[in-house]
């Protein structure tokens, strides 16, 4: 006993100094004691790449959102400045007199009419002019390769001088150029520049953004203060992946105190609007009583709308439901056993599961399995 006591209070140490290993070896070791305090240690470690603590993480807590940054913005019709009572015509000559909003609604509205050559010209016309968001929209033309060969410079170029006119949408699109390196070589810190511009503005996408960087310490020093305050000011603008993730952290108790009200209220919104791995997370809530009041009808409708919707945890704990319902159920249960074992996440487990209930299934029954498999396929 009093080596292991030495070995954690090593890995102590070394975790709080922000070694992943040390944190990962902590939190697999209050993984079976201390369920907190293990998703503290494996929350961190796996921020910080560590492949072995994500997976404990994961196991223990269902998934976790990884980040990816978004293709450029397009927040339905990215420029809307196109008055849908207002014929072509009209705006034609308003255009030809020179007004560069109806010069981006011509490019948009012959945009939607997949007339790509009229919109690029209008588009081209209006950023000539110096509107901002023709300027963005010819960004975009460039950078989406709409009628145009993809040119990632010339890209970089028109969002450059429309994020410089005060364009929230083209200093994101920017921000995430200099990111990743595209069109010209990547610079983290003029990334940060032009997100935050963004996120000044109430950009909701920059501010999940600038979340992620802070939470994972990518091109950005971590600041898990920082990262929380972005992921709730782009949770209350709607942004679902920023719902889920600060709904992660207040579940966690990371950059606060564990706020698990919150935590459920957050997966809730995010799981309003379709995100599988929210309704799993909610679920599992509701299904405990974890921040408010237990309703294991509730929970079983959305465990249901996560498995139907692809998540690997769902589809996995619907099966063992089901296989252990009163009346049990098989049939259901190898159904969804066999979807979840198409994902590494959970294939190991549910292969074995799957296994277990075809052995419980006559000819019949394995037919029926298989008939209902094929229903939710198509």
């Amino acid at each position: 006993m009093a080596k292991q006591i030495e070995m954690l209070s090593r890995n102590r140490q070394l975790a709080e100094e922000g070694d992943p290993v040390a944190q990962f070896n902590l939190g697999r070791v209050l993984s079976k004691t201390d369920r907190e305090h293990a998703i503290k240690w494996l929350s961190l470690s796996a921020a910080q790449g560590h492949a072995e603590a994500a997976a404990l993480l994961a196991e223990l807590q269902g998934p976790v959102i990884e980040f990816e940054l978004p293709p450029p913005e397009e927040n339905g019709d990215s420029l809307d400045v196109d008055p849908p009572e207002e014929s072509t015509e009209s705006l034609i000559a308003a255009a030809e007199a020179g007004e560069a909003d109806a010069m981006v609604a011509l490019g948009d509205r012959f945009r939607k009419d997949a007339n790509l050559r009229e919109a690029v010209k209008w588009y081209s016309r209006a950023a000539e002019a110096g509107s901002a968001l023709g300027e963005c929209a010819l960004g975009m033309v460039y950078d989406l390769g709409m009628g145009v060969p993809v040119d990632e410079e010339k890209a970089k170029g028109w969002y450059l001088k429309a994020a410089e006119h005060g364009d929230a949408r083209a200093q994101f699109n920017l921000g995430n150029m200099f990111r990743t390196g595209r069109g010209g070589a990547a610079d983290p810190a003029v990334a940060a520049k032009w997100l935050k511009a963004a996120a000044e503005q109430g950009d909701a996408s920059a501010h999940f953004v600038l979340g992620a960087l802070y939470e994972t310490g990518s091109g950005l020093k971590r600041n898990i203060a920082q990262a929380l305050s972005h992921y709730r000011d782009a949770a209350e603008a709607g942004d679902a992946d920023a719902q889920f993730n600060l709904a992660n952290m207040l579940r966690q108790g990371l950059g606060t105190e564990r706020d698990l009200t919150g935590a459920a209220r957050f997966y809730r919104r995010a799981a309003e609007q379709g995100m599988a791995a929210a309704q799993f997370n909610y679920a599992v809530m509701l299904a405990s009583g974890e921040g408010l009041p237990r309703d294991e009808a509730s929970a079983g409708r959305w465990l249901r709308r996560a498995a139907e919707k692809g998540d690997p945890h769902a589809r996995y704990e619907l099966g063992r439901l089901s296989a252990n319902g009163k009346p049990a159920d098989p049939i259901e249960a190898y159904v969804w056993f066999s979807l979840a074992a198409k994902d590494t996440e959970v294939a190991v487990k549910a292969i074995s599961a799957k296994n277990k209930m075809a052995k419980k299934l006559d000819a019949n029954g394995l037919a029926e399995a298989e008939r209902r498999l094929k229903k939710i396929k198509a």
